[in-house]
């Protein structure tokens, strides 16, 4: 497409036509620079062609220049000071710039314009989110839900509102409007289990994780929470199955390595234990809970004094205030002392 675009403004330089239908082609393949040059020279030709000003808006945009963003869109709305989606577009420039206020301005005025415009309500109820105005935040995703009833990213994310205030009775009831809509959805699944896990109610959150993984089996952080959540059940070598597929996606995490060598602890395998607990280390050598974790399985379990005074020592060396482990340190000493 981008060649016979090519060769159409090679013929007639002077088309303005023709290097729109470039810079959108360009657009399309992610080639922002050319297709910013494609349209300022549309723009040389034709300078009133309110659409062509805000496309080069949206290529400024996509290149971070926000600057002559905002210029373009300023330029387009000169041309058509009723295009609701320009000033959407000035808006999310002003958002991506972190001026809150502005943005908000120019949201407000593309639904004057366009008052069923649900991208507008959703971004304006993204903003309150973050500025911690919920109420506001969950009156326009009302008003948008209204407007489109059917659209579940909606329900989700006012879903993720009430999260955020801890009603978690509210949180599910949508996330489960949202799963009506799209029950294919790994990642509104995995709220759900979130929210589940957070409200103590370990089946629920089963399910959700469950059902993310079988959706995307290389949802690593569902694997990590559905076997979270297997522990608070007892179900410690469900736990350990689902810490397993997460660590064969993920060898270097070490959150993954002290979940499952945990979960290998409850169900006294403390060989497997001692393993986990060393590849957290070789990730974070410097870690005192996982020093101290091996140097009490030694202590208490292994009896191995010698060893567990060298873990001891380690964390003493590295918090010099951690008073449980000289008082460890001193033990392993007075039972090392009393086996010899």
């Amino acid at each position: 497409m981008i060649e016979r675009y090519k060769k159409s403004v090679e013929l007639d330089p002077n088309d303005a036509d023709a290097w729109i239908n470039l810079g959108d082609a360009y657009y399309d393949t992610n080639s922002y620079e050319e297709a910013i040059e494609s349209y300022k020279r549309a723009i040389e030709i034709n300078p009133y062609f309110s659409e062509v000003w805000n496309n080069l808006g949206l290529s400024y945009g996509m290149i971070r220049d926000y600057k002559n963003a905002i210029l373009s869109y300023e330029k387009a709305l000169e041309l058509d000071p009723e295009d609701a989606v320009t000033y959407y577009n000035l808006g999310f420039a002003y958002e991506d710039l972190g001026d809150v206020d502005n943005a908000l301005k120019y949201y407000k005025m593309a639904l004057e314009y366009e008052p069923s415009y649900t991208d507008v309500w959703n971004n304006i109820a993204l903003l309150y989110r973050d500025m911690e105005d919920f109420d506001k935040a969950i009156e326009s995703y009302e008003k948008s839900i209204r407007i489109n009833p059917d659209e579940p990213i909606l329900y989700n994310n006012l879903a993720n509102i009430y999260f955020d205030i801890e009603d978690f009775e509210n949180a599910i009831k949508f996330y489960n409007k949202a799963l009506e809509l799209d029950p294919d959805n790994e990642d509104i699944w995995f709220d759900l289990g979130d929210v589940a896990y957070e409200k103590n109610d370990y089946d629920l959150a089963v399910k959700s994780y469950s059902k993310a993984t079988d959706i995307n089996p290389y949802f690593i952080e569902a694997w990590n929470n559905l076997g979270l959540s297997y522990t608070l059940l007892n179900n410690y070598q469900k736990s350990i199955e689902c810490y397993e597929k997460a660590l064969a996606l993920s060898s270097q995490d070490t959150i993954l390595f002290e979940n499952i060598a945990f979960s290998y602890c409850n169900v006294e395998d403390f060989d497997n234990a001692i393993f986990y607990y060393k590849e957290a280390l070789r990730i974070e050598p410097e870690s005192t809970s996982n020093l101290k974790k091996l140097g009490n399985i030694y202590l208490t379990i292994k009896k191995d004094y010698a060893q567990a005074i060298a873990y001891y020592k380690q964390v003493i060396l590295l918090n010099p205030n951690d008073d449980e482990a000289k008082v460890l340190l001193d033990s392993c000493n007075k039972k090392l002392g009393e086996s010899l």
